[in-house]
């Protein structure tokens, strides 16, 4: 009789095991379909940068080719360039429970704003518009003022 009362205590003390505090955390559940697609390694391999004027005619674009490493992890986004151990670490949410593709990135008092545009399992698009965008980089200082709105493109394809 002994033997049988035992039976469901060790199958109830099998159940319960404790935590390996070695290894990573245990990420937490996503919040959105997006979020669910994005955890994992990406490389960043293309942005484009489009200034609009006062006129919202484009007075200024350019675009290049990249190579940045990122990883999702459910609450850090992780960034390496080729050959380098430095890590630029950012925490992400989804602040807006009515559009899961806005993003917030945040590190110290640092914090920017993104849509995912597109995502599919290979491919990702996050875009940014910013109003009053500041002066487009790397142009003569001729060329330089300040844009209506500036949008940015970053496109990711899947490691």
């Amino acid at each position: 009789m002994k033997k049988l009362l035992l039976l469901p205590l060790l199958a109830l003390l099998s159940l319960s095991s404790c935590n390996d505090d070695e290894g990573e955390p245990t990420p937490p559940p996503p919040v959105s379909e997006v979020d669910a697609d994005m955890r994992g390694d990406w490389t960043n391999t293309f942005q484009k940068r489009v200034y609009y004027s006062i006129n919202d005619t484009i007075m200024y674009q350019d675009s290049m080719n990249v190579e940045a490493y990122f990883k999702f992890d459910g609450t850090k986004m992780t960034v390496t360039l080729p050959g380098s151990n430095v890590k630029d670490v950012w925490n992400y949410t989804f602040p807006d429970k009515d559009n899961p593709n806005y993003i917030q990135l945040t590190q110290g008092s640092v914090t920017t704003d993104w849509l995912v545009k597109e995502m599919s399992d290979s491919v990702m698009i996050w875009e940014d518009e910013e109003d009053w965008a500041g002066f487009p980089h790397n142009v003569p200082d001729s060329e330089k003022t300040t844009s209506k709105k500036g949008v940015y493109t970053y496109k990711f394809v899947r490691d």
